[in-house]
């Protein structure tokens, strides 16, 4: 396990060290779809191994069955956004946005990218956790400042600016966290995840809850919670689209998944009702501060990015309740968003590149132009906003039913009605952008194939995952559940 662990970490690195001076595009092209399956495969061998050890657990490196729900994020998405960024980053050198000396550096922040990620998932230790989600915001920079034109060189300032503030706050929290650590006698395991759990009931409360409070803001702002969720439009807006995949699916993910991390040992402290307050408090803002900018927006990609902090709301609010069941179905949320807003935002870079211009008004006639893009694009959009039978509608479906059986009424039902809006609000401009008219320079476009492959991996797994959950990822959800609530 311990050897699976160092390939998924080491082969990133190795992938985007060997294409940094490569100059022959299709080599570097094949090397990175070969790296990325490579790393995906062994991340997937690491989640099966989990399912028969259950924890592997070494001196830095911890792995279980949560550290296993995240893990099938980045595998999927890793793939998905490096095949898809073939056809895309070609197209992008013959349209002239970007140089073919620039492609390189695309791919190597990528894979440095994908290191970071996953070393937040594999390590356990809080303090290198704290590290790894610092250097995903690094990685993540750069690529949102790829084009270095204005606008992306704005969007990674604000990006490194308040979530460089937010994850101070997530240090200092930590660094409080270690201190009720010492201040119960257990310095000789510094931050070790395992042992702070074994010994939370032990710390002192005032100091743990302050320690949460720093922590929840940290790591709350690069999870894109509101009101700290500023950065989040402008970041996807600007990267490269099969960046804003990532940053949308895994990126927002990892960091819930550290913020959870702490929560467990926490809650061994605190007890829960503080916790669940403020999560469902934080969940129902940020579904809130998210309605009006989703029904009226103006660019298609900032439109899908308050539908990401809406999602990172329902997740909250999921943990928030605290049942199991609506644990459950917070991860099992998480992998379904992952899937879907990754694929819209893959199309979503298609169609701005076919009409040149991510203005909504201005994009009109999808269906004509690009029938199957169109088709994928409303199954996508559908998906996102909860319609059956697709896969995010059946973790809707279980959060709102948590809410109910934890007989919180008005909680489930203001959360029913701000979800009607987003559906309206996305299913308005959807219908939109694919029926009307095509504008008079448009022209039939001929879509990559290996961008509808990328697209469509993902739009079966919506399908699928509508109807069908594997058992063995039941399995997983279901322990990582346990973990979360102290089971």
């Amino acid at each position: 396990m311990y050897e699976l662990i160092l390939a998924a970490l080491v082969l990133p690195i190795v992938i985007g060290l060997i294409t940094l001076p490569q100059k022959n595009l299709t080599s570097i092209r094949y090397t990175n779809l070969v790296g990325s399956a490579l790393t995906s495969g062994i991340i997937l061998a690491i989640i099966c191994k989990i399912t028969e050890i259950k924890v592997f657990s070494s001196e830095f490196l911890y792995v279980d069955y949560l550290s296993a729900v995240l893990l099938l994020v980045v595998a999927l998405l890793t793939f998905t956004a490096t095949l898809f960024s073939l056809p895309y980053m070609e197209k992008e050198v013959k349209e002239g946005h970007v140089t073919e000396a620039m492609i390189p550096r695309y791919y190597a922040l990528l894979n440095l990218f994908t290191f970071a990620m996953v070393s937040v998932l594999v390590v356990g230790n809080l303090g290198l956790m704290w590290v790894a989600v610092e250097g995903t915001t690094l990685a993540s920079a750069l690529l949102v400042a790829f084009y270095f034109d204005r606008s992306a060189l704005e969007a990674a300032w604000k990006y490194v600016m308040i979530c460089t503030v937010g994850i101070c706050l997530a240090l200092l929290g930590t660094m409080i966290l270690y201190y009720a650590q010492v201040n119960a006698g257990g310095e000789a395991y510094a931050l070790n995840w395992l042992y702070l759990k074994e010994i939370s009931a032990t710390l002192n409360p005032s100091i743990t809850k302050l320690a949460f409070v720093f922590i929840l803001i940290g790591y709350g702002t690069k999870a894109g919670l509101a009101p700290m969720h500023t950065w989040l439009p402008d970041a996807h807006s600007q990267a490269p689209a099969p960046v804003s995949g990532l940053l949308s699916g895994a990126l927002l993910s990892c960091a819930f998944y550290a913020l959870v991390r702490n929560i467990i040992i926490i809650q061994g402290t605190i007890g829960t009702e503080f916790i669940h307050t403020v999560l469902l408090g934080l969940g129902i803002l940020s579904i809130l501060f998210a309605i009006p900018f989703v029904l009226i927006q103006h660019d298609i990609k900032r439109l899908l990015a308050y539908s990401s902090v809406e999602h990172m709301g329902l997740i909250a609010i999921g943990f928030g309740v605290g049942t199991h069941l609506a644990v459950y179905a917070a991860l099992l949320h998480i992998i379904n968003h992952a899937i879907a807003k990754s694929a819209l935002f893959y199309m979503v870079g298609i169609i701005s590149q076919e009409y040149k211009t991510r203005h909504i008004k201005e994009i009109q006639g999808i269906a004509r132009v690009m029938p199957a893009v169109a088709t994928m694009f409303i199954i996508g959009v559908l998906a996102i906003t909860g319609t059956p039978p697709l896969n995010i509608f059946i973790s809707k479906f279980m959060l709102i039913l948590a809410m109910f059986e934890s007989n919180m009424w008005l909680l489930g039902g203001l959360t029913l009605l701000l979800l009607v809006g987003v559906f309206a609000g996305l299913m308005n401009y959807c219908l939109k952008m694919t029926f009307s008219n095509v504008p008079e320079k448009m022209k039939r476009a001929n879509v990559s194939p290996v961008a509808l492959t990328a697209i469509g991996l993902s739009i079966c797994l919506m399908i699928v995952g509508g109807f069908y959950l594997p058992p063995v990822i039941s399995e997983i959800l279901t322990k990582a559940a346990d973990i979360v609530i102290g089971g």
